[in-house]
């Protein structure tokens, strides 16, 4: 069972946001974010939330970049 529900990922990432390393690199095609945490629940959020925003983004959204 995930820690945090789906529907429920900002406000637990935003309680979390200090346990989340965020790192940019540029790329000569744009940029690269990478999120990682140690904690399982943190990271479950970061997926839920970018799952919703593709899904709210529609057909032009893109995953695995």
């Amino acid at each position: 069972m995930k820690a945090v529900s789906n529907a429920l990922p900002d406000a637990f990432l935003e309680a979390g946001y200090k346990r989340i390393d965020v790192r940019y690199r540029e790329r000569a095609d744009g940029a690269t974010l990478t999120y990682t945490t140690e904690e399982p629940a943190l990271v479950d959020a970061l997926h839920a939330w970018f799952e919703a925003q593709l899904s709210d983004h529609g057909d032009h959204a893109e995953s695995g970049h």
